[in-house]
């Protein structure tokens, strides 16, 4: 998939672009000196009739040269020294208040909302003015509605909430549909067997994907016998849903959030992996391990919605950067 039809309308002269991100870099600074604006060169404003909708499409990895690959969601960042960061658009402005650490929380919080106002009033100004570059598409009347539509629109807040402090339900959320889940499964099934025939795979039907934070944070911190209650929902909960095997012999169990290694013998008695036990060497290894990431990082999609589309975005570069995969 390579085809996308929208072009640079060029109508915003660049000289201009330039003249209005330095001034609006004064107005951030003369409410705050710690707020920096970063304005993203490669932004292309598609207008207000076509921007918004394309805006709201996902990125989907696991579709070859995917056009929101390389989309670019946002002209500015406005972000401050330890607080909110701002991610704004001719059209919209997100919020991001994940990026307020605790232990600054409460007093950040007061400036924060101390200087919220000021500052979307300068971004407002903002989109009112780009807007003047498609005032041939309205009618005065229209564009009039448009400006004052800018003004009272509701900004997007994210990252406002804290698992720690949230109740746990252990019930299935239901993100992936049971056709998804069976799509994984073929996905590893086959990609393992092309590897090599010895490579098998099972699945728990009793594992629930809870989602990237919740899940992560399971991942990290699973249930542990002698410490947690014996009661303790978390020990019903299965680890993994896969298991990967290579002549009938366990190798790694696999989540969408962890990879759990199979080892021959006690670990803490000289125990080595199945990996190493059976002979297999890195390449094929390290091939195994590819087709892993690739289901995790394709996991990610049936919870896109939990991410605004650029955040999403930004996490499956991350992912693939990290794992060196492609």
């Amino acid at each position: 998939m390579t085809f996308f039809p929208f072009v640079d309308s060029n109508r915003r002269p660049q000289a201009k672009i330039r003249k209005m991100t330095e001034e609006l870099t004064q107005k951030f600074q003369a409410i705050d000196p710690d707020l920096t604006l970063i304005h993203n060169d490669n932004f292309i404003d598609y207008g207000p009739e076509v921007f918004p909708q394309l805006s709201s499409i996902y990125w989907d990895p696991r579709v070859p040269d995917h056009p929101m690959e390389h989309f670019v969601y946002s002209e500015y960042r406005l972000k401050g020294k330890f607080y909110t960061a701002y991610w704004v658009t001719p059209y919209g402005v997100i919020i991001d208040k994940s990026r307020l650490p605790d232990s600054h929380e409460k007093n950040l919080q007061k400036k924060v909302s101390s200087i919220n106002d000021a500052i979307l009033e300068v971004i407002r100004d903002y989109q009112v003015h780009n807007l003047l570059y498609w005032k041939d598409l309205f009618s005065q009347k229209q564009f009039a509605q448009h400006a004052l539509a800018l003004y009272k629109q509701n900004q997007q807040i994210i990252g406002d909430t804290n698992i720690w402090n949230s109740p746990f339900d252990f019930s299935d959320p239901k993100y992936r549909p049971l056709a998804a889940v069976k799509k994984n499964t073929e996905f590893l099934e086959t990609q393992l067997r092309q590897l090599d025939f010895h490579l098998t795979l099972t699945h728990d039907d009793s594992f629930i994907d809870f989602g990237p934070e919740i899940g992560h944070l399971l991942a990290d911190a699973p249930y542990d016998s002698e410490q947690d209650e014996p009661d303790d929902p978390i020990a019903t909960i299965s680890n993994y849903e896969y298991n990967i095997y290579f002549n009938q012999i366990p190798i790694y169990s696999l989540s969408p959030y962890s990879i759990g290694t199979c080892f021959h013998g006690d670990f803490f008695n000289g125990g080595i992996t199945n990996v190493k036990y059976l002979g297999l060497n890195k390449v094929l290894d390290d091939a195994i391990e590819v087709i892993m990431r690739k289901y995790m990082l394709y996991n990610k999609y049936y919870w896109r919605e939990t991410y605004t589309p650029e955040q999403f975005q930004h996490k499956i570069r991350e992912d693939k950067e990290w794992w060196t995969l492609f």
